[in-house]
């Protein structure tokens, strides 16, 4: 029994291991400084990263896309264990099917907005040293790029600075989901009294 009881203490360590890793990735620190910032997100601009692009936001937007992919996940599940047969079951798993089952937010944010905003975000990226202004209280910066367009960058409290551009449609996107998970619980809620009724 204690070799037993060890196994599965090591197996145990060794998914909590994978799990702070899979965390850490999603919460990857930011920038410095606002001209480390523009750089990481200008490098995954070039390669067409949208991991990396992920990486380079700031804390809010990619903290919005981890809570969107944590309720997904949990309306995912309350559809398998409480919805009936029939198309509106399977019409709200195929809904939430790629938050619930994508490894992370970032593979989340990969597979479902990287891939169409990369091409739009190159004209953002230009040569050189960019010019950048501080607006107060010191938390919020712009890259002023040369045909006057503006780059917005944001800095977290105790985080560094990461692009902010994506910060509305996170935070749009994290509303919607929360309003989605409360339908699919007041679904599962109707479904239950249906079923409880019909049993009598």
């Amino acid at each position: 029994m204690r070799g037993v009881d060890r196994s599965r203490a090591t197996s145990t360590f060794l998914v909590l291991c994978a799990a702070l890793l899979a965390a850490a990735a999603g919460c990857s620190s930011g920038a410095k400084t606002p001209e480390q910032a523009y750089e990481r997100f200008s490098k995954a601009v070039t390669a067409g990263d949208g991991g990396a692009l992920f990486d380079a936001c700031d804390k809010t937007t990619r903290w919005n896309w981890m809570t969107v992919q944590k309720w997904h996940r949990e309306a995912y599940d309350i559809v398998i264990s409480n919805y009936p047969q029939g198309p509106e079951r399977d019409r709200e798993l195929h809904r939430f099917e790629k938050g619930a089952t994508a490894s992370s937010a970032r593979e989340l944010f990969k597979a479902e907005m990287a891939a169409a905003v990369l091409p739009q975000l190159a004209k953002l990226v230009v040569p050189g040293k960019p010019t950048i202004e501080i607006q107060p209280p010191g938390d919020i910066a712009e890259v002023v790029l040369p045909d006057g367009g503006r780059v917005r960058f944001a800095r977290g409290e105790r985080d560094g600075w990461g692009f902010a551009g994506f910060t509305p449609d996170a935070e749009a996107r994290k509303n919607r989901a929360y309003h989605d998970l409360e339908q699919v619980r007041a679904n599962a809620a109707d479904y239950e009294r249906a079923a409880a009724r019909g049993s009598r």
